[in-house]
């Protein structure tokens, strides 16, 4: 009788505690959603490569279209990977940006500014193309060089940091202005790549918290 006694007294502490866990959830029934971060998020957008070395003075810009893709650990912190795109008809420079981002407030509601850091590190690589073309040595013989490409990249090894805001727009599409810090050493002068851009963002699968429908 007593180890009955036991069981049901168990069963019954479940159950009331299982209820008093699902009476709020109907109390708040009506009431939004918590605010929740996707978990893949897809950008584009353009911006501007601000080029400054200590020892020159001036700066030197070039524009530059961009794509991004961000994992989501939880409300605050994300890996991110960054592509900058410039070239003409016969190169294409890519450079790329390996980060984490940290939201300061984590998931926010929709229409307000989401700050947050960036920080990790920059490589880059480019493909170049040349030829064919032709040239004639002393002789008058004619010599024939084919069209040729060349693969040249380094890995992320440049420290970078930056700083930035995204506001949603609707349940999937958001803005973000970001400006990051590419730090560039050498042996007589320390050079710096300053990077300001706007984006879109879309959710993957998911999509951002919005306001309460009435």
């Amino acid at each position: 009788m007593t180890r009955f006694t036991s069981v049901l007294a168990a069963i019954l502490l479940i159950a009331s505690a299982s209820a008093a866990t699902a009476q709020p959830a109907d109390r708040t029934a009506t009431a939004p959603p918590a605010p929740q971060t996707p978990r893949v998020e897809a950008g584009a957008g353009v911006g501007l490569g601000v080029v400054l070395v200590s020892d020159e003075p001036g700066a030197a810009a070039l524009f530059l279209p961009g794509a991004r893709v961000s994992a989501a650990f939880n409300p605050k912190w994300a890996l991110e990977g960054v592509f900058d795109f410039m070239g003409d008809d016969s190169s294409l420079a890519v450079i790329y940006r390996v980060q984490a981002r940290w939201r300061f407030r984590g998931a926010s509601d929709s229409g307000r500014l989401q700050p947050h850091l960036t920080f990790g590190a920059t490589g880059a690589f480019e493909h170049e193309t040349w030829g064919p073309y032709e040239w004639r040595d002393q002789t008058g013989a004619v010599h024939t060089v084919p069209r040729q490409s060349d693969w040249n990249g380094i890995p992320p090894w440049l420290p970078t940091v930056g700083v930035g805001v995204q506001k949603t727009l609707a349940a999937r599409l958001a803005l973000r202005v970001d400006l990051a810090a590419i730090i560039v050493p050498a042996d007589d002068f320390i050079g710096a790549l300053l990077m300001p851009s706007v984006s879109l963002s879309i959710p993957i699968g998911g999509r951002y918290p919005t306001g309460r429908t009435r």
